[in-house]
């Protein structure tokens, strides 16, 4: 009776294991061909520019006008609750 419940655990175990295996195979081919396509990008976005700055360059940026100091707002009261009459 041990040996069996030895042989399923053992079982188990393996299944899980090859699961596990074939997963991270999956993970690492399927993620492969990353630099090359990180790579290409890079050099699509760089090609049309001298520098990395210069496709940056191209919007131009507008500053904000400077706002006034304003004054503290002065402590709010909120309203009281209505009052209850008890009936």
């Amino acid at each position: 009776m041990t040996e069996k419940r030895h042989a399923m655990k053992v079982s188990i175990i393996l299944g899980i294991s090859v699961v596990l295996m074939l997963f991270i195979f999956v993970l690492v081919a399927h993620h492969r061909g990353v630099p090359d396509r990180v790579q290409q990008q890079r050099g699509a976005l760089l090609g049309t520019g001298t520098n990395p700055a210069e496709p940056i360059k191209a919007a131009p940026v507008s500053v904000p006008a400077a706002e006034t100091q304003r004054e503290p707002a002065g402590n709010a009261v909120a309203a009281p609750p209505p009052s209850r009459d008890g009936k």
